[in-house]
């Protein structure tokens, strides 16, 4: 294989390559993929750069290798989140829960509950002053018992500390319901989206690659008259979430 002026190195266009081909569909999870020896003939490079590009691929979490399985095609099925519908209804049920069960997966959690001093962004986005205290519900979301994304919520802890919030139990109807219940109606949310390399604990958490990207997805709640109730952090590895909108003119 010769390298064009100018054109990336070959190991980085064949990992492209068996990428977009992995994007597509035309592969599929479980797939295996040939030897580094048929790989090498195919593209005439030496075993050296076909190493290089499987490395890339698993680094970018498109590829798994297994003793005995060989390196296989890693992609989970992929979910939406309609977020232009996310929260909005009185359905009693938690908004995740419902959006996986409508597309054909079992959703489960983990979660921990603490009672903490809030860094800087938690401290703003719910507008707290020095000295206060924050509730957070650090949850890691599964699907069919595969970690699919984590989501953790912060709450002003002078407003939720006697409520069901504090107990690290699912909470099947979805926490805005007991915050209804507590007087505090969320009215209306602010979202931020932005990609990111994940974070050590999500790469542990999600048992992801490091160069697989996130979608971070921050919410904040806020009441009729303006008062931030909830912080949302959510992190979605980006091989298996759709974020959609739908905005009316």
């Amino acid at each position: 294989m010769t390298t064009p002026a100018g054109a990336p190195p070959a190991y980085v266009r064949i990992a492209t390559e068996w990428a977009e081909r992995i994007d597509s569909g035309e592969l599929q999870h479980g797939d295996p993929l040939p030897t580094r020896e048929e790989l090498a003939e195919q593209y005439g490079v030496s075993k050296t750069v076909i190493r290089d590009a499987l490395s890339l691929l698993h680094q970018d979490g498109y590829l798994q290798t297994a003793t005995r399985r060989g390196t296989r095609v890693f992609r989970l099925p992929r979910y939406e989140l309609p977020m232009y519908s996310w929260e909005s209804d009185d359905r009693g049920r938690d908004a995740y829960e419902d959006a996986v069960r409508a597309q054909g997966g079992n959703p489960g959690q983990q979660i921990e509950v603490q009672t903490i001093t809030p860094s800087a962004d938690v401290a703003n986005a719910l507008q707290l002053e020095d000295g206060q205290l924050a509730l957070a519900r650090l949850r890691i979301r599964t699907i069919d018992g595969i970690p699919y994304c984590t989501a953790d919520s912060y709450f002003p802890y002078s407003l939720v500390r006697d409520s069901k919030l504090v107990n690290p139990a699912n909470i099947s109807r979805g926490g805005r319901h007991v915050l209804r219940e507590l007087g505090l109606e969320m009215v209306r949310h602010r979202d931020r989206i932005h990609s990111r390399r994940p974070r050590a604990r999500e790469i542990t958490d999600l048992g992801i690659p490091s160069g697989l990207p996130i979608l971070r997805h921050d919410r904040i709640s806020y009441t009729a008259d303006g008062t931030p109730i909830r912080y949302m952090v959510s992190a979605f590895p980006s091989d298996r979430w759709e974020i959609t909108y739908e905005v009316e003119k």
